[in-house]
């Protein structure tokens, strides 16, 4: 028998889903009743449980709209054709009766644990009727709604019935919908399904729909109880529109869906287009592109360059990117010299408890950020800012082996914990790195390969869009033409002057301040040995060539 891995906090077992198989093949009452310790023990309970805990996880504009129902029956029941097995958690109107009502529900169906939005007859007239009606009024609600991505791994599973005109029989039939990227999309393929209207039919009815995840029992015993509810809840959020839109009726204008999703943007992350970062660094899109192409290959790299040169606001705008229209998310965290492999893996760590010291193995930053990625649909970003002031190959450890080749998807390592643990294969890593910093020469060959480099150096045009966006009045271009005079000077790309430190709208009474404690000091140090050469870029010189 083939070896099912089981994640310890998972709360169903194996014995969930023989017992499953085995009613699947005994759909009887007198099968539920004679197995009933079973069935409370390895399905309702820990199916309640987990719905539990979506619940706590969804936010509080959600919660207003819905009320809980829970459904059992020791058979399987008949819905429009649709063959569920009545184990049923599900979130809806106040009116919610029944499994055929609009509804976010959980579900153990076809040897699967089912996830998402579906809805009967009434409710998908409903949908269709407000989409068909109310779209042009609805322009920037639509709009919204398609800055976010349904999820990868739905399913949209339709019903029709279709009365012939030379009988009285009906005929019900499923149909598998190609799944859409866009809500927009999947309200048009409804709209236009329904409309069809055959020769030889004359009604032709959707009577359910759902848009689901579903999830094999090896997918599930792998997950956490945390894992599971945070995937289920994420996905209640994503098809949420949907369920939104059958309360639109005659007495409720459309505008409800806008203002939703004045909150609902705070859930999903926006479309974030290359144009706009291009805009906001003054880099060239053709640049950025590229940046993305290399980033989602290599699923790693280094943003490397001087300081000044806006690495960290880069990083997290492509971050941003990257995550567009999604599930997944990014974090930041700094290494430091006194950063350890127990702070980014896991280590042990002194605990009190009941009054006692305890020594548990405790995850890090880059093990929860892993753990939480996993149960994402979407890519996840985590920057590492200043990536070489700690020590690398330390504080990587084994997991030097996970970076060598990401395009390998059985690469595990056991950590010393005893946990199996490889890096999904929807996180990316980007680092900054200050080339001026001497522990560069920390950064080894062996790293150096596992990552992609991006340099950048100082970008005087974005310093001139940003005065002249800002209106800031100051004299920019002779701020510009100071600093290519001072990078010259320099000769070396890597210890180059950059422009942040003069991005600030009050530049005109700051300058001299910013010049004479954060420049000056800079420079001495580079020059430390030819302190004449520095000369003429104190500030007393540099003040004149500003006209101050």
């Amino acid at each position: 028998m083939e070896k099912v891995f089981v994640h310890p906090e998972c709360p169903f077992s194996v014995n969930t889903f023989d017992l499953l198989e085995r009613f699947y093949e005994y759909p009887t009452s007198d099968f539920y009743m004679a197995n009933k310790k079973d069935f409370l023990k390895y399905v309702e309970e820990p199916l309640k449980y987990i719905f539990s805990q979506v619940e706590e996880l969804l936010p509080d504009f959600i919660k207003k709209y819905i009320k809980s129902k829970w459904e059992r029956s020791g058979a399987i029941i008949e819905t429009n054709g649709l063959q569920l097995i009545a184990y049923s958690v599900a979130l809806g109107f106040e009116e919610l009766d029944s499994l055929d009502d609009a509804q976010l529900t959980l579900r153990f169906e076809n040897h699967k644990l089912t996830f998402g939005f579906c809805a009967g007859t009434e409710y998908i007239e409903s949908i269709m009727d407000n989409y068909k009606c109310n779209y042009k009024d609805s322009v920037e609600a639509i709009k919204i709604l398609n800055l976010y991505k349904l999820p990868h791994q739905h399913h949209v599973c339709l019903t029709q019935v279709i009365v012939r005109t030379n009988s009285e029989w009906s005929k019900a039939c499923n149909i598998l919908m190609t799944p859409q990227e866009s809500v927009e999309g999947l309200l048009e393929s409804v709209t236009n399904l329904a409309d069809q209207q055959p020769e030889e039919v004359t009604l032709y009815k959707i009577t359910y729909m759902q848009l689901a995840i579903s999830l094999e029992s090896k997918q599930v015993l792998r997950y956490s109880a945390k894992q599971l509810s945070q995937k289920i809840a994420q996905t209640f959020k994503q098809v949420f529109p949907l369920f939104l839109c059958c309360s639109l009726n005659d007495n409720k204008s459309p505008l409800v869906i806008t203002q939703y999703f004045s909150v609902y943007e705070k859930e999903f992350n926006r479309v974030y287009s290359i144009e706009k970062i291009s805009e906001i660094t003054g880099f060239q899109t053709s640049e950025i592109n590229c940046w993305i192409r290399t980033i989602n290959r290599k699923q790693q790299a280094i943003i490397q360059g001087p300081p000044g040169t806006g690495k960290t606001f880069l990083a997290k705008k492509l971050a941003q990117h990257l995550i567009a229209s999604g599930d997944g998310f990014s974090d930041i965290i700094q290494f430091h010299p006194a950063y350890s492999y127990e702070d980014f893996i896991q280590g042990i760590r002194p605990q009190s408890q009941d009054g006692e010291l305890t020594y548990p193995i405790v995850p890090g930053r880059f093990l929860e950020f892993c753990e939480k990625a996993e149960v994402c649909e979407d890519t996840c970003v985590l920057i590492i800012d200043e990536i070489n002031r700690a020590n690398l190959s330390q504080v990587f450890g084994e997991l030097m082996y996970l970076l060598d080749d990401r395009q390998d998807t059985k690469r595990f390592i056991t950590l010393a914990s005893g946990k199996e643990f490889r890096i999904p294969t929807n996180v990316r890593i980007i680092g900054t790195m200050n080339t001026a910093d001497r522990s560069i020469a920390l950064v080894d060959n062996a790293l150096r390969r596992r990552f992609a480099f991006i340099p950048v150096y100082p970008n005087y045009e974005v310093l001139r869009q940003y005065h002249h966006r800002e209106e800031t009045g100051f004299p920019v271009d002779k701020l510009t033409s100071i600093l290519e005079d001072v990078n010259r000077a320099i000769n070396n790309k890597h210890y180059q002057l950059g422009i942040s430190f003069f991005l600030t709208k009050t530049l005109a009474e700051d300058i001299q301040d910013i010049w004479q404690m954060e420049i000056e000091p800079y420079l001495e140090e580079y020059f430390f040995d030819n302190l004449e050469k520095m000369d003429e870029f104190l500030w007393e010189n540099i003040k004149n060539k500003l006209g101050y």
